[in-house]
């Protein structure tokens, strides 16, 4: 993938994203893409739906607020924006971190996990987040940002020892297009695929790469609840093959301490 036409033109003929916005540096990928679409699109128009990439985020943000730090030029920053109508709107932030693990995971030639809610890690490491905003004008257009260490070799203190890069899985380097492109395409799939409501493969995915089904957990969701996880999907999970808990107020989802 050598210049931008070329990837917007890929991005037109196999997926949902019509057009590219890339830029050198900007404060945040979502507030670009918040700002770029601020005026114009009416709901359920797919016209909009387009892909803003920044090689630089000066104040990148992941969930809640935290800050994501990005290798100016070696990692990637991007929001999809995409209008899509969903049953279950809230089934996205646990949806999406399966489409990033399926497009990073060929490139890292290692198996990915998904760490509760929106991480993607390798070797016990964080590789990517998401975090998903929707637009509170227009109830079907959602920002999808996604963080993925591409190509840096090396972190900073403290985040040496919590992060990892495709780049240090596979001892090479990548063109950022082509993994941008990748992601593009199974993004594309799975907004479809939840639009269509058929996703029981990704669902299972996402069981299988989570990691916690059968094992007791403890579920932060205001009150705090501990159980053995019999059940989880992309709406909600169960515990002890009686409570059930919405994923949509469920903080924290880990291991339960003994």
């Amino acid at each position: 993938m050598t210049d931008d036409e070329s990837l917007e033109n890929e991005l037109k003929r196999r997926t949902r994203f019509a057009r590219l916005h890339h830029v050198a540096s900007c404060g945040s990928t979502q507030d670009l893409a918040a700002a770029e679409l601020a005026d114009g699109l009416s709901d359920g128009d797919r016209s909009g739906d387009a892909v803003f990439w920044a090689d630089h985020q000066t104040g990148g943000r992941g969930r809640q607020n935290r800050e994501w730090h990005d290798e100016p030029g070696l990692d990637l920053a991007v929001t999809f924006c995409a209008t899509v109508r969903l049953t279950v709107p809230t089934a996205l932030p646990a949806a999406l971190p399966v489409a990033v693990l399926q497009a990073a995971e060929p490139f890292a030639g290692l198996m990915l996990r998904i760490k509760w809610p929106n991480d993607v890690y390798l070797d016990g490491k964080k590789l990517a987040g998401v975090l998903v905003d929707r637009d509170s004008r227009r109830p079907d257009v959602y920002r999808i940002g996604i963080g993925l260490n591409v190509n840096r070799t090396g972190f900073p203190p403290p985040l040496d020892a919590i992060a990892t890069s495709l780049a240090l899985a596979a001892g090479r380097t990548f063109d950022r297009g082509e993994v941008l492109l990748a992601l593009a395409e199974r993004v594309s799939s799975m907004l479809d695929a939840l639009e269509a409501q058929r996703h029981d493969e990704h669902e299972a995915l996402f069981r299988a790469r989570l990691g916690l089904l059968g094992q007791r957990v403890e579920v932060d969701a205001g009150p705090l609840h501990r159980g053995v996880l019999t059940a989880i999907d992309f709406d909600r999970l169960t515990l002890d093959d009686q409570r059930t808990v919405p994923l949509a107020i469920v903080r924290a989802l880990r291991t339960a301490a003994e």
